[in-house]
């Protein structure tokens, strides 16, 4: 994991929050994902804040998967934004935000990837992309 994502809780506590923006290798993650590849550099925003006894985590994060798309199998992009919120005891030393950028990441992964809404898909019988051309199986489309 990234030593980038460990932070102080002293630090973050004396300064009363932090806040930054990191930019992050995708091939760091890129092991906890075999049918999809993140194919630009994760961004992560953050923010902390102190208050009572906890810290709040805050932070954006988004990136570009690689997919194929479940219908015609065709290579595309589709950009991800998610939302993390986290909290942390103050007793708590170190903050290690990478496993919640990781489990952000794996919720960001559709479950069933499509190049469009209106897909066609591939030909059942000769596997004709039929996004490009209608086949002349007797099958009906």
């Amino acid at each position: 994991m990234s030593s980038s994502l460990i932070f102080s809780s002293h630090e973050i506590q004396d300064q009363n929050g932090l806040a930054g923006s990191f930019e992050l290798d995708p091939a760091v993650f890129q092991e906890a994902f075999s049918e999809a590849k993140l194919s630009i550099p994760i961004t992560v925003g953050l923010e902390f804040s102190v208050g009572g006894n906890r810290i709040l985590l805050q932070a954006h994060v988004q990136g570009e998967w690689e997919l194929s798309c479940s219908r015609c199998l065709t290579l595309f992009r589709a950009p991800f934004g998610n939302e993390v919120e986290e909290t942390y005891p103050l007793t708590q030393a170190q903050i290690d935000v990478g496993d919640e950028v990781r489990q952000s990441l794996i919720l960001s992964v559709p479950s069933k990837p499509l190049c469009r809404e209106s897909c066609l898909g591939l030909c059942p019988r000769c596997g004709q992309n039929l996004n490009d051309k209608l086949c002349q199986c007797k099958l009906s489309h």
